[in-house]
């Protein structure tokens, strides 16, 4: 497969614009790490296009970031960040409370494969429904999922150093923005049957 096969010239746009309430429910899973990262949360993986750039700037993203390098690794990377949740017997109330954090970048490192290249876009959708109904099985609203995240993103940031109160704050009211919002990210049912 060739560069203009996975990054075609044409209808680039269309190819990262979510085109149901399925496709925008899933970005709405990681709409707060496309606009942290200075994406759109409109599109998969924040790109408004599929490109050689974007594509180029995602796989260095999923390397540097996820250790991921091909599909294999990015599907390992997702089975790693959900195999607590989908088994779900061992998943304890604490998991849960911030598990949003894990089963939210699983949707997002597979926006950026997609974006990347290593997966096409059906298989992204299909893998991102398969986690999304993990998702709606241990939250029951937008607020919840969200929450979630923001308190396994403060977990994880407090070990990181730095201004860790300045950026949990920051993204804590980036979350309550997104989902605030009445034409946001989360103004697709949380209940949809995903298909």
């Amino acid at each position: 497969m060739g560069l203009f096969d996975i990054f075609g010239k044409k209808g680039a746009e269309s190819e990262t614009m979510p085109q149901n309430d399925t496709e925008r429910w899933i970005a709405a899973t990681y709409a707060a790490w496309a606009v942290n990262t200075g994406g759109d949360w409109h599109y998969f993986a924040g790109a408004k296009e599929k490109n050689r750039q974007e594509g180029a700037s995602m796989r260095t993203m999923l390397r540097r970031d996820w250790g991921v390098t091909d599909r294999a690794s990015l599907l390992d990377m997702v089975s790693y960040l959900t195999t607590l949740y989908s088994e779900g017997e061992d998943c304890e109330a604490e998991d849960v409370a911030s598990g949003a954090w894990d089963l939210c970048r699983a949707c997002q490192i597979l926006g950026m494969g997609f974006v990347g290249g290593y997966i096409d876009r059906d298989e992204m959708v299909q893998r991102s429904i398969e986690v999304g109904r993990v998702m709606q099985c241990y939250y029951h609203s937008w607020a919840e999922l969200y929450d979630s995240y923001t308190k396994g993103y403060g977990d994880w940031r407090s070990g990181q150093g730095g201004d860790t109160q300045k950026d949990i704050a920051d993204r804590e009211k980036l979350c309550f923005d997104l989902r605030s919002q009445p034409d946001g990210p989360c103004c697709v049912e949380w209940g949809l049957a995903l298909e």
